[in-house]
């Protein structure tokens, strides 16, 4: 048995892969479907501004904003009416939705600095709109085109940022932090990812990598009959390869030892790109966690170790792509503002492509952010509002100093910029023309209302204009959104579901409509091991006294009207907090009743909801389970919290 070599660069591709990326720069198979017009006309399906020159308008209850007298491109929102139909997605990211930059003062009060001592510097709007981080003490401050980080470290005064993302300690808390750094990392080798010194054709490639046609049809599943079953199995048959212990000779065959992968595995998932992704992901953990909870000890370790490979797989193919979208995000973040966009947004057709995605991703994050403003003004200022305003937005908001723009007439000044740079960008051919048909189609399908007119616009107009047939462009489009996944949430959340939307909108009435990991991941029905095969069962813990659990499922609401005396409420919430941190507030209570026997936690029936309690499952794997790190001895298995080691003040 010859041992199998190893690829732990980047990814490799054959001579019959790159010759095929060469000939047809779309780099999705089957690539040799698309061929490029030879003219290079315009495929931009409206022009905002040219028609609302040309149309009426009507003004609705807030004088400022302006819509369309036709709103036949407003992004559906259908999916909130009762006559809603599921082929119609929820799109973001169109610049149709009627904003407007002169909006009323927000009621909302600006957030002001925590320290009177900080130095004066530029406002956070006027941060965000020079393209900069907002600048804020212990926190990564938001941009225009990356999210904030509370969690993350952020680089301090003449301090080099690193080149991958570091784990560093903060001096000030002792708390390790992650410190980002200037370039992706791939975490097969553990260093930077490194882009194709071969031009920028096999750039385009590792942005949008495929395999050659003989190895597509080897791997290719039949969509229209494939289980979740056989794709799991044929993945683990792809991932399996001869191994070699090189100090005793011995061979067998096996997943490669993190983090290395195997050539076979890489071109597997590369022909099935669109049909493995996410859904696959969560499929993985599903049924690792459903061997789990049968006690199927083995199962669920080969379960998982398929799993981790997996998601090895995924963060390897998608590095490069992340890696040219950071590149773009560099270049687009410091011109905020400038519509000259062919200065910074030129170059190789790999970063104009990324230059518009990340424009894209801009658009529709803050049209979001937009909206949500919208909604935390329109919620009433009342306490029985309050988990309403609560649960809308960016929670981020509620910091004393918030790192984020939040408020109504400062987000719309974002958006609206945003829009235009966009919009500057699609409106140049030499930029936009020639890039590949599933990102144009995009760029189309957010003007177009309704699933059966996205359908037939992209059947009868853009696919014989653009020499494209259906089902590669929507394998295109299934393709882009699983690269899309890989990125971050904020920003690039909004785009990615506009993205899933319009997969799921265009393949309606096709064998591609066909979900076979529906009954896995999104069966509500199924409450039991024989009618849900993704269903695993959960359980209740004996949560410690301490724990906000414990205090939480204690804690008694106490209604206006109802409470009764004050000392029956101090009684009450005095015994919460000393369940909570472990000793009284306010002296010794007057009736100290006696010590009692420790007795089994009883959960609340209406948390419990019928689960079993204290099943075990979760430590079945013990050591073995490296996502939660098992217990070494028995003292290691017992929950400690700092309170423990509190003690009541004598005055």
């Amino acid at each position: 048995m010859t041992p199998f070599r190893f690829s732990i660069g980047g990814l490799v591709f054959s001579g019959v892969a790159i010759a095929a990326a060469l000939t047809s720069v779309d780099a999705f198979a089957p690539a040799s479907s698309i061929v490029r017009p030879a003219s290079s006309s315009s495929t931009l399906l409206y022009n905002r501004q040219a028609r609302r020159q040309n149309k009426k308008k009507k003004v609705r209850s807030a004088p400022s904003f302006v819509v369309d007298e036709e709103e036949d491109d407003a992004p559906s929102n259908s999916s909130t009416t009762k006559n809603s139909k599921s082929s119609e997605p929820i799109l973001l990211g169109g610049g149709e939705i009627g904003f407007s930059s002169e909006v009323p003062e927000s009621k909302i009060p600006v957030a002001k600095a925590t320290s009177a001592n900080t130095p004066p510097k530029a406002s956070k709007l006027d941060q965000e709109l020079e393209g900069k981080r907002i600048e804020e003490d212990g926190i990564v401050g938001e941009s225009v085109t990356s999210a904030a980080s509370v969690s993350d470290m952020p680089v301090a005064s003449g301090q080099q940022q690193p080149d991958v993302s570091t784990v560093i300690t903060d001096p000030e808390t002792g708390i390790a932090r992650i410190q980002q750094g200037k370039y992706v990392m791939d975490k097969v080798t553990g260093k930077a990812v490194v882009l194709s010194s071969l031009g920028p054709e096999y750039r385009l490639a590792q942005m949008f990598p495929g395999v050659p046609p003989d190895t597509r049809q080897k791997h290719r599943f039949d969509w229209s009959t494939v289980t979740v079953p056989e794709m799991v199995q044929r993945l683990r048959d792809a991932c399996t390869v001869p191994l070699k212990n090189s100090q005793t000779g011995e061979e067998w065959l096996g997943i490669p030892p993190h983090p290395q992968i195997s050539n076979p595995a890489v071109d597997f998932v590369l022909a099935n790109r669109d049909y493995l992704g996410h859904r696959m992901k969560k499929t993985l953990g599903r049924l690792k966690l459903r061997a789990q909870s049968q006690f199927q000890k083995e199962e669920a370790l080969q379960y998982r170790t398929l799993w981790k490979h997996f998601l090895l797989l995924e963060d390897h193919i998608s590095a490069p792509f992340r890696q040219i979208l950071l590149n773009a995000e560099a270049k687009i973040g410091p011109n905020f503002g400038n519509l000259d966009v062919k200065s910074y947004c030129g170059g190789e057709l790999y970063e104009r492509t990324a230059s518009y995605l990340v424009l894209k991703s801009m658009v529709a994050h803050w049209e979001k952010k937009y909206a949500d403003a919208q909604k935390l003004e329109s919620i009433p200022d009342d306490d029985s509002y309050f988990l309403q305003q609560l649960y809308t937005g960016d929670p981020k908001r509620y910091l004393p100093d918030p790192p984020i723009i939040f408020r109504l007439d400062e987000v719309s000044r974002i958006v609206v910029m945003a829009q235009k740079m966009c919009q500057s960008f699609v409106e140049t051919p030499e930029l936009f023309d020639d890039l590949p048909p599933e990102v144009r189609f995009v760029e189309s399908a957010l003007g177009i209302k309704g699933g059966t007119a996205l359908r037939q616009f992209m059947l009868e107009e853009f696919c014989p204009r653009n020499n494209v047939d259906s089902v590669s462009l929507r394998e295109g489009l299934r393709r882009l959104y699983q690269q899309m996944f890989n990125m971050q949430i904020d920003p690039y959340g909004e785009i990615t579901m506009t993205l899933w939307n319009l997969c799921v909108a265009s393949a309606v009435g096709t064998d591609e409509a066909r979900d076979p990991y529906e009954e896995y991941i999104g069966n509500v029905r199924g409450t039991k091991f024989e009618t849900n095969p993704g269903f695993f069962q959960t359980y209740t813990f004996d949560h410690d006294k301490n724990s906000l659990v414990r205090f939480l499922d204690s804690a008694k609401r106490i209604e206006k009207g109802t409470a009764g005396s004050a000392e029956d409420i101090q009684r009450q919430v005095s015994g919460e907090v000393s369940q909570l941190l472990g000793f009284n507030f306010g002296g010794k209570p007057d009736n100290v009743e006696p010590a009692k026997e420790t007795k089994r936690y009883v959960v609340p029936e209406d948390r419990a909801i019928g689960r079993p309690h204290m099943m075990g499952w979760l430590e079945l794997l013990g050591e073995d389970e490296e996502l939660m790190g098992g217990a070494k001895n028995e003292k290691e298995k017992e929950e400690k919290f700092e309170a423990d080691e509190w003690v009541e003040v004598e005055k």
